[in-house]
């Protein structure tokens, strides 16, 4: 029984590690909210959360509205960015991922912390929703996957006609050249 606890006890700070990439170095902040001053838009999706059950992970399309870098609030060596941003619509989220095809309008005004792997953006090489990681260097847990999110394949942004938001429509038929 005393070793069984002494593993559970080992094994808990594996499966207790929280996995939200927001400890960013001075220079990754700065080049975060430059992109972000350029290209507003934003999925904020948890592609490792569950899907369904009490638990299920919601996503949402913003536009951020403006960004201040701040200090990491769990390691003062770093910092993160924090954003204000408008919540334009929410995503059903399905075992493949983001059900784009039914987006429904939401509004709401927040206040983000970015995420190098929950943060989505606009990715002008892969021309897809992709996390930040891919599109700003970030490797301070190791090398990462530019090819793939951490559990999902890169996605789409909705259709504007489910939106229903003039400066986002705007910024999507540039984007898709539609």
């Amino acid at each position: 029984m005393k070793n069984t606890i002494i593993t559970l006890l080992l094994l808990f700070p594996i499966f207790s590690w929280a996995d939200a990439w927001d400890n960013l170095t001075l220079q990754q902040a700065e080049q975060v909210c430059e992109f972000l001053n350029t290209d507003p838009y934003i999925l904020d999706y948890c592609d490792c959360c569950d899907y369904e059950g009490e638990y299920a992970t919601k996503i949402y399309l913003m536009k951020v509205k403006s960004t201040e870098i701040i200090s990491c609030d769990w390691n003062s060596e770093y910092y993160s960015v924090r954003a204000d941003v408008d919540v334009l619509a929410e995503i059903p989220y399905i075992k493949e991922g983001p059900d784009i095809n039914y987006a429904h309008r939401y509004k709401s005004k927040e206040a983000l912390v970015i995420t190098m792997n929950y943060t989505w953006a606009y990715n002008e090489q892969k021309k897809k929703a992709t996390p930040i990681y891919t599109i700003i260097p970030y490797n301070i847990y190791g090398e990462t996957n530019q090819n793939s999110g951490s559990c999902k394949a890169f996605t789409s942004f909705p259709n504007p006609k489910q939106i229903k938001n003039r400066k986002y429509k705007k910024w999507y038929n540039k984007k898709f050249q539609i």
